[in-house]
């Protein structure tokens, strides 16, 4: 082969060896199987940075840290670790935090895991009652809502048992029923009403009735004051004499026990028709219409007697204020409903 061939002749050969290498050392790198663990990519997270922060991180929970909604909670890492450690999952965990109120969480806290998917979007009830609402659905065959709000009442117990000590006791929001006590409580406003002076009455509740007993004279309504403002020995007497009449079980259903009477809060007034030991008829229509408008309600029908427990009482009124009076008239529901509903 002449000289001046040889040499591009070479240079080519020497061209396409490389190529080939380089193309099967890149092939064979691509394919060589990886001896490292892959490190997984760690996804924004302010629950994660929150719990890197604090000093309950658990490195365990570093995964199911980033599957959680943060929220602006005290001890919010804390609460997680403990919720995961009862087996939460994590969207249970974000489901909780979502639609169950502070109170119920730290209960959660403490008590074995509880299924309480079917009560998100009922926010009165209390996990602690779960059992019962249970309970309450099975006997009455009635929705998970009525369950919640009647045990919470406390009708899945008779009547003046499981009783509590009814809370804000100063306030007109006050409850006071067959589950709730006053025990010897005693207003310090009471204040006079113009009809006699041995009819009293906090002085908000006094002043509101004042303006009821004017408005209805000016549509020919004349009602008066029977009683008012009791206290815990008046009532005593009261419902003593009663059971001595009746006996307990009748007296129960139109006289409070002392302690659980209306008229010991100063709120509560019953009233008769001028000239009558009575409420006429159309005088109760006109306060059943009106009363609202001043902030009373009528607190004891014949439709909620299976609630409240006493008989229909078209005199007692009840003063809860002009916007919760009015509320509770156009919901149709008892006071004790409305209480446990939008209050407590």
């Amino acid at each position: 082969m002449k000289k001046k061939y040889f040499i591009p002749l070479l240079i080519t050969s020497i061209l396409i060896t490389l190529s080939f290498c380089t193309t099967a050392f890149f092939y064979n790198k691509k394919h060589i199987p990886s001896t490292s663990k892959e490190v997984p990519t760690m996804k924004n997270s302010k629950t994660l940075d929150k719990a890197l922060e604090s000093s309950s991180f658990l490195e365990k929970n570093t995964t199911k840290y980033q599957e959680i909604d943060y929220i602006d909670t005290n001890q919010f890492i804390e609460k997680i670790n403990k919720l995961l450690d009862l087996e939460y999952s994590t969207h249970e965990i974000n489901n909780i935090f979502k639609y169950i109120n502070e109170k119920n969480i730290e209960k959660m806290l403490t008590m074995e895991k509880i299924n309480v998917h079917n009560y998100y979007q009922v926010p009165n009830f209390e996990v602690d009652k779960i059992s019962r609402y249970e309970k309450y659905q099975n006997i009455h065959n009635c929705s998970i809502e009525e369950a919640v709000i009647k045990v919470n009442i406390g009708l899945d117990h008779d009547f003046y048992t499981q009783i509590e000590l009814s809370e804000n006791v100063d306030e007109y929001t006050v409850l006071v029923n067959k589950y709730h006590s006053l025990e010897n409580y005693e207003p310090s406003d009471l204040v006079s009403l113009s009809y006699s002076s041995n009819y009293k009455l906090r002085e908000k509740a006094a002043e509101a009735f004042e303006k009821l007993v004017s408005a209805a004279k000016l549509d020919n309504v004349y009602i008066r004051p029977y009683s008012a403002y009791r206290s815990y020995e008046t009532q005593k007497r009261i419902y003593n004499n009663y059971v001595k009449k009746d006996g307990q079980m009748l007296a129960d259903t139109y006289s409070a026990r002392p302690g659980h009477s209306e008229h010991q809060t100063g709120f509560a007034v019953d009233v008769w028709s001028e000239g009558y030991n009575e409420i006429r008829p159309n005088d109760a229509n006109w306060l059943k219409e009106n009363a609202p408008n001043f902030g009373f309600i009528i607190r004891y029908t014949e439709e909620n007697m299976p609630i409240t427990g006493y008989i229909e009482e078209p005199w007692h009124l009840r003063y809860l204020g002009e916007d919760i009076a009015k509320d509770v008239t156009e919901k149709n529901i008892t006071y004790d409903e409305y209480y446990d509903l939008y209050i407590k």
